[in-house]
């Protein structure tokens, strides 16, 4: 992982997002935010 991802990760885990890892075919490593909404029963 390059120095800019890994600031970014910790930029968007220092807002409350949840980050997901995700390894891609060509070894690459990305990125992204995972939100959540509870559904009303």
């Amino acid at each position: 992982m390059t120095k800019e991802l890994i600031q970014a990760i910790q930029a968007a885990l220092d807002k409350g997002f949840r980050v997901e890892l995700l390894k891609e075919k060509d070894g690459s490593i990305k990125a992204q935010t995972v939100s959540r909404k509870l559904l009303k029963q």
